[in-house]
């Protein structure tokens, strides 16, 4: 089995708000491939964005076609323990990018991603496209 691979916000936001050809033959791929998972942090995110109904109806509609990754308690206690730890080193992150990241870990999935933070999180398997 292949690899799920969890596209972040800045993904989802590029790929309905740019329409970019090369992105959305990605994203198709990996929705044959039935690849694609989201999580409620990535969820959210997307919704308190929503602007019209025909965003929503087409959101749901993607959606229901995604694997869902549940966030326990554990991701989140992981979560603060990564934040903990990189404000020791002296950065901040988004508390949503670390919770996505936890949970990603948890599940051993990748991180599909514009956002170059990704790249601070120890043992995640991260994906990072260059916006074009």
């Amino acid at each position: 089995m292949k690899q799920q691979i969890l596209p972040d916000t800045s993904v989802w936001i590029a790929y309905f708000k740019n329409r970019d050809a090369a992105l959305a033959a990605m994203l198709e791929g990996f929705l044959l491939q039935d690849r694609i998972c989201i999580n409620g942090v990535i969820l959210a995110e997307l919704i308190q964005g929503i602007r019209n109904p025909a965003e929503k109806k087409e959101l749901a509609d993607l959606m229901s076609a995604l694997h869902a990754l549940e966030i326990p308690m554990a991701d989140w206690r992981r979560a603060g323990e990564i934040s903990s730890e990189l404000r020791q080193k002296g950065v901040t992150l988004p508390l949503a990018d670390i919770a996505i990241a936890a949970n990603a870990m948890q599940n051993k999935v990748k991180v599909l991603t514009y956002d170059a933070h990704y790249s601070q999180f120890e043992h995640l398997d991260v994906m990072l496209l260059k916006l074009a």
